[in-house]
């Protein structure tokens, strides 16, 4: 099984992907944050380095992708903090915010296009709604100096571009829109998922230690 975890930024995909991973016994892939060397340019000069880091992203998801989609054919599942079709959404969102130009937003959409045919919807996609405000104090909380800058226009545009993407793959796959204002218990995502799957999830096998 293959779950990907979309929402706003500060609403808490890497905690629930790891919660989900550990509980199920499912491999995690990370959102490239440390390993990405245009994150604290793009904010400090988004124009400038927008279509760097969007190229990168994208790059960088696309391979997560790929890994992801060999380990489901030897049925190891996965949980992933964001997915490649999210990170479209934030490059759409440098768009519209004037911070990439028609002509690198068009190169950027056609590199992804190239993609897509290459690309599955996860099994489950987890959206992880929360207020602005509460995602403005979970950006603060976290304390990364890059996202000091992030304005609440810029989340709220965010959100509603999310929202408006699971509403348009709901006939495609099990889409699960979760209030994430309170962080929920992972067991009660568990249960949830089973309930819209109507399955049963196993719990994780043990290992043995090693003699």
């Amino acid at each position: 099984m293959f779950i990907g975890i979309v929402g706003c930024i500060g609403v808490g995909k890497s905690k629930l992907t790891e919660a989900l991973a550990k509980r199920l016994g499912y491999r995690a892939y990370y959102e490239p944050v440390k390993e990405n060397p245009y994150l604290d340019d793009f904010y400090g000069d988004a124009k400038r380095w927008s279509f760097a880091m969007q190229i990168f992203m994208l790059t960088q998801r696309f391979k997560q992708h790929l890994a992801i989609q060999e380990l489901q054919k030897k049925n190891i599942s996965v949980v992933q903090d964001q997915i490649i079709f999210g990170d479209v959404i934030y490059g759409q969102l440098t768009h519209d915010f004037g911070f990439m130009d028609d002509r690198d937003y068009t190169n950027y959409r056609s590199h992804f296009e190239t993609l897509r045919p290459l690309l599955h919807l996860p099994d489950v996609i987890i959206h992880l709604d929360t207020t602005v405000d509460q995602a403005l104090s979970r950006i603060k909380q976290r304390g990364r100096t890059s996202e000091r800058a992030i304005s609440r226009d810029y989340l709220a545009a965010l959100s509603k571009l999310f929202t408006t993407w699971t509403d348009s793959v709901i006939d495609k796959t099990n889409v699960l829109r979760l209030d994430w204002n309170t962080y929920q218990p992972v067991n009660e995502v568990v249960k949830i998922i089973e309930q819209r799957l109507e399955i049963q999830l196993p719990l994780p096998v043990a290992v043995p230690a090693s003699a």
